[in-house]
């Protein structure tokens, strides 16, 4: 079912508190609401658009195909978290990522210059816009940290802690590829860290 425009409204308060009214209106003003079934493309790679968007539910993850044909995840993301494909946004190369949903995912898209130029007028957006920025190095630092110094098994359970609510909807194909193992060596971390629960 599609959400209600009460409904958007009511979600960006919750996730977006910086914002008052009358900047999640300005908003609302430039993005487009839509929402996708289970593996469908939101952003298709070698797109020319700047765009980005804003999850409302759901789970996405954006990926890459390499030299051999194969996707490899680069991330995964879920409610309340803002994406794009930064080489298209701040480099105006093609975009490199293709993002699609993994179950069913409501999305608030927006052109990025657009979001930009409400920056400039709007103290709280602009508020926004840094937290989003400083949350994106964040994310990629402490991604690079994680395949530097962690074993398998210690990333997965670092994911656990941090990001349970996409692990419960996401496949353990897309968790695995995301952590770098394969399908097996997952279930066999799976199955470790659950008997030291026990």
């Amino acid at each position: 079912m599609d959400y209600s425009e009460k409904e958007i409204n009511n979600i960006l308060k919750n996730k977006l508190p910086i914002l008052n009214q009358n900047d999640i209106d300005n908003f609302l003003n430039i993005t487009t609401y839509k929402k996708y079934g289970n593996k469908e493309i939101i952003l298709k790679s070698g797109t020319s658009s700047k765009k980005a968007f804003l999850i409302l539910n759901g789970v996405i993850r954006g990926c890459i195909i390499d030299k051999k044909g194969n996707e490899k995840n680069i991330l995964i993301r879920s409610e309340g978290i803002f994406v794009a494909d930064v080489r298209k946004l701040f480099f105006d190369e093609p975009q490199r990522l293709t993002f699609s949903t993994i179950g069913e995912a409501h999305i608030l898209f927006f052109n990025y210059i657009d979001f930009e130029d409400l920056t400039k007028i709007h103290p709280n957006i602009m508020e926004l816009y840094l937290n989003i920025l400083k949350e994106a190095v964040a994310r990629l630092t402490y991604r690079i940290e994680s395949f530097i110094a962690m074993t398998h098994e210690e990333r997965y359970i670092d994911l656990l802690k941090y990001n349970p609510k996409f692990l419960d909807k996401t496949y353990s194909k897309y968790i695995a590829n995301f952590l770098g193992i394969t399908n097996v060596s997952l279930s066999r971390i799976i199955k470790r860290v659950n008997k030291k629960k026990t």
